[in-house]
C-alpha cells in the first residue's frame, strides 16, 4: 500500500518551488506500461502547462490543496472556457480530444492526474508556445486575462 500525508506533500511542494518549471510529479503508477497512469502534480503560480489533448484518453484532474483553472480550447487556440478547480470543486474529467490546460491560482496546489494507460506523450497545441520560449510569460498573462467565448456574467 502506498500512502501519501502532509509532509510527502510538502517535499513535493518544496521541490515544485525550486525547481525552473515550478512544478514537480510524483509517480504513483508503477511504469509507462501501467494500465492506469495516476500521478500528483504540484504547482506553484507561473508553471506553464502548455495546452495540449489526448486523442485516444480521457483525463482526471482532482485538486488536492490550493486553487487552478483548468482551461478548454478549440481547435485553433481560442479559451472556450474555464472551470476552477478548488475545495468546492475539486474533480474535472476532461473527455478524450479536448484541448485543455491549466492555470495555477494559490501558491502551493497539488493535482492527482489519473488517465488510463499505457503512457502517451501529451500532443501539443501547435498555436502555445513551447515552453521555455520567450514568449510563455506573455501567453500566461494572456491566458489570466482572456474572457472566455462561452464565459456569461452570472
Amino acid at each position: 500500500m502506498q500512502q501519501l500525508d502532509s509532509k510527502a506533500l510538502s517535499r513535493l511542494l518544496q521541490e515544485a518551488s525550486q525547481s525552473p518549471r515550478k512544478r514537480a510529479h510524483l509517480l504513483l503508477h508503477s511504469g509507462q506500461a501501467d494500465p492506469v497512469q495516476r500521478l500528483l502534480i504540484a504547482l506553484q503560480p507561473g508553471s506553464y502547462i502548455r495546452p495540449h489533448h489526448h486523442s485516444v484518453q480521457w483525463e482526471i484532474l482532482a485538486v488536492l490543496r490550493g486553487r487552478g483553472q483548468w482551461l478548454h480550447f478549440s481547435d485553433a487556440g481560442e479559451l472556450l472556457d474555464r472551470h476552477e478547480l478548488s475545495s468546492d470543486t475539486p474533480v474535472a474529467q476532461i473527455p478524450v480530444g479536448t484541448w485543455h490546460g491549466f492555470l495555477v491560482l494559490d501558491p502551493d496546489t497539488v493535482l492527482m492526474e489519473i488517465k488510463p494507460g499505457p503512457y502517451r506523450a501529451s500532443e501539443f497545441a501547435h498555436w502555445a508556445p513551447p515552453e521555455g520560449d520567450t514568449t510563455v510569460t506573455e501567453f500566461l498573462d494572456w491566458l489570466g486575462q482572456c474572457r472566455a467565448t462561452r464565459e456569461t456574467d452570472n
